[in-house]
């Protein structure tokens, strides 16, 4: 069947208190017979009567007598049979008589109807006599007095002090008196002290013991008198500079002493004299002794075991042949060809690093945390750590078995404490997922393996996912069915719009 639509509507209320922006309403109620519709807001004071039974009987009842509450009809002459119009305002020309007063404004008058006198106040007043509109009218303006005390203010001693309102009006003047003394004193601990009259006395800058004064143009030049000493340099590679200094600081006398540019040496055999300043000390080795000089310190070190037949324990040992031992003991092992181990390895260390782009191992199962079965739970995480760059910052990723919760999962920014891993878990990219079990609904699935053909799914909290029924389709009108809820929240499918009661 075709849908059917039902606006909201009342039998006893006269009148919606609610109405959404555009929704449509109608009261039933004897008497009233109205449509409504809200505006923005939703509120009593937005929702419009727009029409309904109660308009339409108004419309029907129109007459052309004059008659109460009744709309006007012009009668077939297009007056009406009253002939009598009561109104406040009057827009437009009038022709024909007028009964009674007419006040108001009017768009044009040659005067006032009665002369007014205008008068200006404030900071400045003014007073317009007999203005009724029939000729331009002026007046002088007078500006109210704000400071009685006038006159001239400011000096050589004396600086003026202005009291300004916010409106620029100076409201008050006085003046100041400056400073005419300078006072001085010197930095001994019996200061003596003098005041300069800034107007009569002149400041006078005089030099002591090796210094004069010169005062050019407002600036004071205060320079140190030359001494005895010859200017130059003193001081070389070979000669020590000598200064004598007197109780001003100043240099009195300059000269060098020289100092020794040899470095004699001597060996087990022979001996030598270094010139300091065009020869270098040479520090060689001998068979199996190589010497290294860095940072002003010369390092001897022994190239070789000093016995063939003693165990020898080397930081690192490089061979570029090959090496056959049934025993070798090293902090560091290089090997810069092949490494073939026949037998068994074991690494018993705490970290084993293998630095190789392609690892290839024939064993197709990895055996984790230990190669016998634990007898406790240590709660550890099991799985693999690895390293990676985000284009931003270094990051430790984690793919294994998280040990508390016995779940499988995958941290991209991964925190390593002890052992146990936490971060936020990562997103995993399958092309095709499969489970034994359905997805549970906590977990993102729906926790179905099954739905109605082109039915609908709805929550169920926790529960699996409901599912309604297939809606049909009434091909006689070309129209489907609505989805909806029933009285419990239910989606369910009808073929009626309702905006309800009110």
């Amino acid at each position: 069947m075709a849908q059917t639509i039902l606006i909201k509507r009342s039998t006893s209320t006269a009148a919606p208190t609610t109405l959404s922006n555009g929704e449509l309403a109608y009261s039933h109620v004897s008497g009233t017979g109205k449509l409504y519709i809200g505006r923005p807001g939703g509120g009593s004071g937005d929702i419009d009567a727009i029409g309904g039974k109660y308009y339409t009987d108004i419309v029907s009842g129109a007459t052309a007598a004059n008659t109460a509450s009744k709309l006007v009809l012009r009668d077939g002459s297009g007056n009406f049979s009253s002939n009598i119009i009561t109104a406040n305002s009057f827009v437009g020309p009038l022709t024909g008589a007028v009964t009674g007063d007419v006040t108001g404004n009017a768009d044009t008058a040659t005067a006032w109807e009665t002369a007014r006198n205008l008068s200006l106040t404030g900071d400045a007043t003014a007073t317009l006599s007999a203005v009724d509109g029939t000729a331009a009218v002026s007046a002088a303006l007078t500006l109210a007095t704000v400071n009685s005390n006038v006159g001239s203010f400011g000096g050589t001693t004396a600086i003026p002090v202005l009291t300004v309102n916010a409106k620029g009006l100076v409201t008050a003047a006085s003046t100041v008196n400056v400073a005419t003394v300078l006072n001085i004193a010197d930095a001994e601990s019996t200061p003596g002290t003098d005041a300069v009259n800034l107007l009569s006395d002149t400041l006078v800058f005089t030099g002591d013991t090796g210094i004069t004064t010169t005062v050019t143009d407002n600036d004071v030049n205060i320079d140190l008198d030359d001494t005895a000493v010859t200017p130059g340099s003193y001081g070389s590679g070979t000669a020590i500079p000598n200064f004598t200094v007197d109780q001003q600081g100043r240099l009195t006398n300059a000269g060098s002493t020289s100092v020794a540019t040899v470095l004699n040496i001597i060996g087990d055999s022979g001996s030598d004299a270094v010139a300091l300043l065009t020869e270098t000390l040479d520090i060689e080795g001998g068979t199996g002794v190589t010497t290294t000089v860095s940072n002003n310190k010369a390092s001897i070190a022994i190239g070789q075991p000093v016995a063939t037949t003693d165990n020898v324990t080397f930081n690192n040992v490089s061979v570029d042949g090959t090496l056959s031992s049934d025993d070798i003991t090293a902090t560091t092992l290089t090997a810069s060809g092949h490494v073939v181990i026949s037998g068994n390895l074991t690494v018993n260390g705490t970290t084993t690093t293998v630095n190789s782009t392609t690892v290839t191992i024939d064993d197709p199962l990895f055996t984790l945390a230990g190669d016998t079965a634990p007898t406790s739970n240590d709660a550890l995480d099991k799985g693999i750590e690895f390293r990676w760059h985000n284009g931003t910052a270094a990051k430790l990723g984690f793919f294994g078995f998280d040990e508390s919760t016995e779940e499988f999962t995958y941290i991209p920014d991964a925190t390593n404490t002890s052992n146990v891993m936490s971060g936020t878990k990562g997103t995993l990219n399958f092309g095709t997922l499969k489970l034994d079990n359905a997805l549970t609904v906590p977990y993102g699935g729906t926790g179905r393996t099954t739905a109605t053909s082109n039915g609908i799914l709805y929550g169920a909290g926790t529960s699996p996912l409901g599912v309604t029924a297939a809606g049909t389709w009434d091909s006689t009108h070309s129209v489907g069915q609505l989805l909806s809820v029933n009285s419990s929240g239910t989606p369910t499918w009808t073929n009626t719009i309702d905006g309800g009661t009110f």
